[in-house]
């Protein structure tokens, strides 16, 4: 039983990889088909609509993904294992991200982004706080000003606000 346990492990680990990809790939088809076939590229005034920038983003989350598994595939990584640490940070960046998620609704952008960042920079880059202080402040301030004020798009407001 052991033998099977290390086995089903490590056929785990060897196609990580792969299946990430995979979901990601399906993840990015999805995602851009419903901006093409359920959002709106401009409105009826001739602006830009919700589904303008949703559209190029997933065309370029599709190619970017096709790209990566090509050469992932000509290097032979694509069925190669990952070294147990990286599921780790797998796991705490996918934890973080739901923990978003959650706080996006409940507390909105301006509290939810920066603890995310910060979060996550704390985890991966705990080294150079200071500088992970200033990316904390200045990317999601930097995407406030431009998609909140200068492209009038509305941010998440959370329950409170």
């Amino acid at each position: 039983m052991v033998v099977l346990a290390g086995r089903l492990t490590s056929f785990r680990r060897m196609f990580m990889r792969l299946f990430f990809y995979a979901f990601m790939l399906l993840a990015a088809i999805v995602y851009t088909y419903m901006a093409f076939f359920d959002l709106s590229f401009l409105t009826n005034r001739g602006r830009m609509g919700p589904g303008f920038f949703p559209r190029f983003i997933g065309g370029f989350l599709v190619l970017c993904l096709v790209a990566a598994i090509i050469k992932e595939a000509r290097l032979g990584k694509l069925l190669e294992k990952e070294p147990d640490g990286q599921m780790r940070d797998a796991a705490v960046l996918i934890g973080l991200a739901m923990t978003f998620g959650v706080l996006l609704v409940v507390t909105g952008y301006l509290i939810a982004t920066p603890l995310f960042v910060g979060a996550a920079l704390l985890y991966f880059n705990s080294k150079h706080l200071l500088m992970n202080g200033a990316i904390t402040l200045a990317a999601p301030l930097t995407i406030y000003v431009l998609f909140g004020q200068v492209l009038n798009a509305s941010l998440p407001h959370g329950l409170w606000w």
